[in-house]
């Protein structure tokens, strides 16, 4: 929970920081915000709404704070800090900067075919381009999703009341629980409402170029079936009545999705998130990332700590998997060859030749924190922190 004095700030911050990496740039965002917004409004100043104004095109855009990167065939893509969006064609050497028409920070991107992606980022906002990421226009934000998550909240509410009307006294007793925790989400619902499009996207994942599902702070859950046309919320799918952080999600050789999170949140899916089975965790801290290997059912969850653990039976058992370092893992990414790379704070690289059941440490220069990692065409390894692009030889 959050602090409930100025006392307790700082040392609630650190924790964060140390614990969630994106969480934590949320929540110096989010208070860099309203200290920034007091001042405006003591001066009668306006503030510039980031959904309505466009990123800014920067003239060395490598010296972005990405967070995010995914290759498509020869290019590859890269997303961050105020709305910037780059690709390069040629390994990383050089970056073009896509129109991206809101300025927040974008956290996750996901393109499900050379030619069509979705973003994702702050404030409830949901990216998509079909030119390869030349250009995106806005298909959802947190004001729609408050919306959203209103009607559904209230229909949830009225729907469970009528069946109580109708129930006999033996089912009246389950109901009444239903109705209790029922309420309790109209209330969060008119809370965000209220509060504005403040949660934002952490993940987002495309089965196709029609089914898509994100996720992000708070519980916030939201699928389409149309290609980003309509999107709605499918958190009540999930048993998350604590709205923990869902960090991330990823679809598994042979189908499956598991979504990871907060406190050792994990979900499975066996039919495309129609519905979900909440998971015995092997851990209770934060993960903050799913790599899927090239064998059906299998995945690696990693995050606190250098936790690093293993299934081969899509969620249903784990093992840990010992990496030797204990610092925070925030990404992750698989080349054609099958040589899997997990990368986090302190300048860690870990490469793994074996289907993730061992790592070795990679070489690197300095002690950033990686935020994200991706093969090039060239079998060389891209890696983006807050300061940098880094490429480093991993043969």
């Amino acid at each position: 929970m959050p602090p409930k004095s100025a006392a307790n700030l700082l040392s609630y911050i650190n924790i964060r920081k140390n614990q969630e990496p994106k969480i934590f740039l949320a929540i110096v965002c989010f208070l860099g915000t309203m200290m920034f917004s007091g001042f405006c409004f003591a001066l009668d100043l306006k503030i510039p709404d980031r959904l309505t104004t466009p990123a800014k095109h920067f003239a060395h855009i490598d010296n972005t704070a990405f967070l995010a990167l995914q290759r498509i065939s020869e290019r590859i893509v890269a997303v961050g800090a105020r709305g910037v969006i780059a690709f390069s064609d040629d390994n990383g050497d050089s970056w073009q900067q896509s129109d991206v028409p809101i300025s927040t920070l974008i956290t996750s991107v996901h393109f499900p075919n050379n030619q069509e992606g979705w973003a994702v980022g702050h404030s409830g906002s949901i990216l998509y381009t079909n030119d390869r990421a030349k250009t995106w226009t806005l298909q959802l934000d947190g004001k729609q999703i408050n919306h959203l998550l209103l009607q559904k909240a209230k229909a949830t509410l009225q729907s469970l009341k009528d069946a109580y009307q109708q129930a006999d006294e033996y089912e009246k007793q389950d109901l009444q629980y239903a109705i209790e925790d029922a309420e309790f989400s109209l209330s969060n619902a008119e809370f965000d409402l209220g509060l504005g499009p403040a949660n934002p996207f952490l993940d987002v994942l495309f089965l196709n170029e029609k089914k898509g599902l994100a996720v992000g702070a708070y519980g916030l859950f939201v699928v389409t079936e149309d290609g980003g046309l309509t999107w709605q919320s499918a958190a009540s799918r999930l048993e998350n009545l604590d709205r923990y952080h869902l960090n991330t999600l990823a679809q598994l050789t042979g189908g499956a999705i598991i979504i990871a999170g907060e406190a050792g949140t994990l979900f499975v899916s066996y039919n495309q998130g129609e519905q979900w089975e909440t998971l015995y965790g092997p851990y209770q801290g934060s993960f903050f990332g799913i790599q899927a290997t090239e064998n059906a059912d299998e995945a690696l969850i990693y995050g606190l700590k250098g936790h690093v653990f293993k299934t081969q039976d899509a969620g249903q058992s784990w093992k840990r998997i010992p990496v030797g370092v204990e610092t925070s893992l925030t990404s992750s990414t698989i080349s054609q060859d099958g040589r899997l790379v997990i990368s986090g704070f302190s300048g860690v690289v870990l490469l793994s030749k074996d289907h993730g059941e061992s790592f070795s440490r990679v070489k690197t220069n300095g002690f950033e924190g990686f935020n994200g990692v991706e093969f090039t065409n060239s079998g060389d390894l891209l890696l983006v922190s807050d300061e940098i692009i880094q490429k480093i030889d991993t043969y």
